[in-house]
């Protein structure tokens, strides 16, 4: 997957639903909702220092130095900046953090994809399931 942004969401914007996505996605406004990465394809979820996420977040690769207030799935690499808020437990395969980021959760380290699932069926009802789609 190269550097190039398919998906800007500017921080004029307010979305309240969820977000499915594919590839490269910045976020730099408000979102009460999920960001849903389709698991099939390599994605890139970068959440704005500027940002507020109301939601879980999914993906194979995710940076973070806004606010989620929700649950994080990263299934590669989860970068985690030093403005960054998070108030949900994390799960992930690797993770890359600066000094000042806050967390209030659980860090759950996954091994496997198929790990890192079964965290999401433990926490999630199936009528109110956000998990990652397949397309």
């Amino acid at each position: 997957m190269g550097n190039k942004i398919n998906t800007l969401i500017g921080a004029d914007i307010s979305i309240k639903g969820n977000i499915y996505y594919e590839g490269t996605v910045h976020i730099e406004a408000s979102v009460e909702g999920s960001l849903v990465a389709n698991k099939q394809k390599d994605s890139k979820l970068y959440i704005n220092k500027s940002s507020i996420i109301k939601g879980s977040v999914y993906a194979t690769n995710i940076a973070i130095n806004g606010t989620v207030n929700g649950n994080v799935y990263a299934y590669k690499l989860l970068q985690i900046g030093s403005d960054a808020l998070v108030k949900g437990d994390i799960y992930y395969n690797s993770i890359e953090m600066e000094v000042g980021a806050k967390i209030d959760g659980r860090l759950v380290v996954c091994s496997t994809d198929e790990e890192l699932d079964l965290h999401k069926i433990d926490i999630e009802s199936k009528e109110n399931s956000t998990t990652i789609i397949d397309n």
